[in-house]
């Protein structure tokens, strides 16, 4: 009894799980299934989509202007210089992933877009809503930025503390929605999506074609982390390897928990002993714990840019990509706290920017929730590196000094 309460409670409750068996049952069952039947999950898949399109606007406006409504702690030009500083490091890891992918991706065998570009026998839908989002996701992207900056001028105490209330309200019951009338039928969405890419018989190749650029995508983020705590300590080798050694807990804590803001008290205890500044470890970690994601900024962009060779379209230029990076750093102010959160904002970016499919997003969107774990712990380790380099930029702000 107690070992089929763990199978439910593995299978029932862990996404990732729920997630891999939709990946495996896709390439084990696939062709057991009629074409009908096929076409009704991916029918399925489309109208999840469509619903959570036409609702996108909405998400992304309420937990921009709630993310941007807790900044006034420090005064305005301290809010103007965090935020900032949050797109300038998310930008970085976006554009260090076009380089390496620019650089790496010639020379691994594996990427190229034979047999994802020969359909073996087209899926098409059984019908749709035919929803339109009422808002374009970049306008509700502004429009947060606005309302959220907005707040923070407001003169009246009492009047500021009551949109605050009411901002954080908005975003309370986004969450509660997300996870009620999505994330239950997450697994359907990405079902449908499998099916369909295994009909034509796109799927096996391209978990075959994957493995190499998670192993790159490993390497990546940990030469990256290493560098920014290396760029803190100056190279100094001591104090590179005690900066390290003070946050490797936390990011160990954000690998099991899978969440950044459920390993905020270890990330806290030890960006303060780093730093030796309690007061701006308590400002700057909580303000940026679910904005400033470089383990997201490295994968997502690398693994979007794989999926969209192994498409069969062409490396984007840099005009491009420096458009889907202005528009993905925006949308990272909106990342949801619920699992895939982190991506779900950023999917009609790739689309829109990128020119990936929806088949293609939503399976980078499941990619992303496997490598959820990792993800987690590398945006902890990140946010411990962004305290410290912060801080010595920030520094003529605050009377005390930084430990040498």
């Amino acid at each position: 009894m107690s070992v089929l309460l763990i199978v439910k409670n593995l299978v029932l409750k862990n996404l990732p799980v729920q997630l891999l068996l939709c990946l495996i049952g896709g390439l084990l069952f696939g062709d057991f299934l009629s074409n009908h039947t096929v076409s009704l999950f991916y029918t399925a898949s489309l109208l999840i989509k469509e619903l959570l399109m036409f609702a996108l606007p909405i998400i992304i406006f309420s937990y921009l202007l709630a993310a941007l409504a807790s900044f006034d702690k420090q005064g305005p030009f301290l809010i103007v210089a965090i935020l900032g500083l949050v797109i300038l490091s998310n930008a970085v890891s976006v554009l260090t992933a076009f380089g390496v992918s620019h650089l790496v991706f010639p020379w691994l065998g594996g990427l190229s877009s034979q047999g994802l570009t020969a359909v073996n026998q087209s899926v098409h839908p059984v019908w749709s809503l035919g929803l339109s989002p009422f808002l374009s996701p970049d306008r509700a992207l502004l429009a947060g930025i606005v309302a959220g900056l907005l707040v923070n001028f407001i003169p009246s105490a009492s009047l500021k503390h009551q949109a605050k209330s009411w901002a954080f309200q908005l975003r309370d019951w986004t969450t509660v929605g997300l996870k009620k009338g999505f994330i239950p039928f997450l697994p359907v969405y990405v079902l449908g999506f499998v099916l369909k890419l295994d009909r034509e018989g796109s799927l096996g190749v391209l978990i075959q074609s994957y493995g190499k650029i998670f192993v790159l995508g490993c390497l990546l983020i940990i030469f990256y982390l290493l560098f920014l705590y290396g760029l803190a300590a100056g190279f100094r080798k001591d104090l590179w390897v005690r900066y390290v050694r003070e946050m490797l807990p936390a990011g160990l804590t954000g690998f099991s928990t899978m969440s950044s803001a459920a390993t905020m008290p270890v990330t806290l205890e030890a960006t303060e002993k780093n730093l030796n500044d309690r007061s701006y470890a308590d400002f700057v970690i909580p303000v940026t714990v679910n904005i400033h994601l470089v383990g997201d900024g490295l994968s997502i962009s690398l693994t979007a840019l794989a999926l969209l060779i192994m498409s069969g379209h062409p490396f984007p230029d840099i005009a491009t990509y420096l458009t889907f990076t202005f528009y993905y750093c925006l949308a990272k102010f909106s990342c949801a706290g619920i699992p895939g959160g982190g991506v779900i904002v950023i999917l009609p970016v790739i689309q829109a920017y990128l020119g990936l499919s929806p088949e293609m997003t939503t399976l980078l969107a499941t990619i992303y929730i496997l490598q959820d774990p990792i993800l987690t712990g590398a945006n902890v380790m990140g946010n411990g590196a962004f305290a410290l380099l912060t801080r010595r930029i920030l520094n003529p702000l605050y009377n005390r000094p930084m430990e040498k």
